[in-house]
């Protein structure tokens, strides 16, 4: 007969185990996707962050300060800005966590105080009506020509 409390002790340290890995490399990547938002001409800022989502998604958010004023000349910058991190998002992480990291909460503020969203960019979203928390690296792949 198997002890029911030995049994539930062994489920629980074996799912400990396995989650301790989740955050590997979680600052290496935050500090690349960073440099890469900060490295862009026209950001003079980046604070992006690494977190779980409620249902053990990972996400990207954070604020990318622009120095431009006009949404025009915003949207190209934050589209390079963009490009970079999931660049570096592709080339960092393993295929199927780089896919599904969620990119949706980075927001670029202009300098007059307007934001842009990865939405502004059109990313690859299913559904009619997109939603930021949707946005994934995986959403600029062929944008970005990343396979």
């Amino acid at each position: 007969m198997v002890n029911r409390r030995g049994l539930l002790s062994g489920v629980a340290a074996a799912a400990a185990t396995l989650l301790s890995g989740c955050g590997i490399g979680r600052g290496n990547v935050l500090a690349a996707t960073e440099e890469a938002a900060a490295g862009v001409e026209g950001v003079s800022g980046a604070e992006l962050e690494l977190a779980d989502g409620a249902n053990f998604e990972r996400l990207l958010h954070g604020t990318v300060t622009l120095d431009v004023e006009d949404r025009a000349s915003g949207l190209a910058i934050f589209d390079e800005v963009t490009r970079g991190v999931v660049t570096v998002i592709h080339a960092e992480l393993d295929d199927a966590e780089a896919r599904s990291l969620r990119v949706g909460g980075i927001t670029a503020v202009l300098g007059g105080g307007d934001e842009l969203t990865p939405l502004d960019l059109d990313p690859d979203v299913p559904g009619e009506k997109p939603r930021r928390d949707r946005v994934t690296a995986e959403s600029f792949y062929e944008k970005y020509g990343l396979s």
